[in-house]
Order: C-alpha cells, then structure tokens, then sequence
C-alpha cells in the first residue's frame, strides 16, 4: 500500500483536526447525522412499550349512565374471579386484583407485554348512586357492576315550552 492510498484511508476514519482545540464544523454535522440517524422509539411504534408505565397496569374502563342505574364494565383478562376485589366507599369505586406469574422452567422470554401483579383502579361515582344494593357480575374477564341511582337522581322529562 503506498503513502497515498493510506493518507486517503487515515482521513477517512480519523476526524480532521481543527484549529483551536474545538471539533471541526464537519465533524459536528457527522456526529449529528449518526446521532440522529439511529432508530429511536416513535410515539406509535407497535414494536416498542408504550410510553407510560402507568396505563400498563391499568384495567380499561367502561361507565355507562343508564336510566335507573349506572354501569361499570372492566377488562381483567387472566384475572381470576377469586383474585378479584371490589369495594365502593364515600362515592368511590375500587377494582383490585392480583395475577401470579407461573413458573416457567424452561426458555427465555423473547417479548414480555402480558402485566402481572397487582394493580388497582379507583373511580369517582356520582353523589346520587344507591352503594349498598351494587352487584357485580364477572364473565369472561369482564367485571360489570351495577349501582342503582336514588329516586332524586334518575332522569325526568323535562317540557320544552
């Protein structure tokens, strides 16, 4: 190899020197081209964890206003109904449950998404709701929990004049 072609290939791999000690203007764009070319996680990449390690745990969370009562659906998937805990105080609804990891003797997990552990969800209800005659039902991982309104809170007719 002769002295050209290795001046040629020091250059290439080595930063140019620059007066004064600071990084030259050509380096500096290089390193934010690699720097920003790199494949960062994107706000709604399916292939990355979602940004917020609270709505992970989270159970997902319907409530319906019917006429005489309101409804709450949930989505506990795994969950079974023995872990379950439901508990309504000073106008609050609490959804507790707890999902054990079995254990596995063989292999190493390749993607984990599925939540395990425990986890709770507390929801404010409105001041007019009967507490004491609430009942729950679950089918299916989908806890629903019905909650009679009181006779000052059901809906009337009202006439438009």
């Amino acid at each position: 190899m002769n002295t050209e072609e290795n001046d040629s290939k020091k250059s290439e791999f080595a930063p140019a020197q620059s007066s004064g000690g600071l990084i030259s203007p050509v380096d500096l764009d290089q390193f934010f081209d690699d720097f920003l070319s790199r494949r960062w996680p994107r706000l709604f990449d399916w292939n990355y964890p979602s940004m917020t390690a609270l709505e992970k745990n989270l159970p997902k969370v319907d409530i319906i206003d019917h006429e005489t009562e309101l409804e709450i659906q949930a989505a506990l998937p795994g969950v079974k109904k023995e872990d379950l805990d439901v508990s309504i105080t000073h106008q609050t609804i609490t959804i507790r449950t707890v999902t054990k990891e079995e254990k596995k003797k063989e292999g190493k997990f390749f993607r984990r998404e599925i939540s395990r552990g425990e986890y709770q969800r507390s929801l404010a209800l409105p001041d007019n709701v009967d507490a004491d005659n609430a009942k729950a039902t679950f089918k299916d991982g989908i806890l629903r929990v019905a909650i009679p309104k009181t006779e000052k809170a059901k809906r009337k007719s009202v006439e438009v004049q």
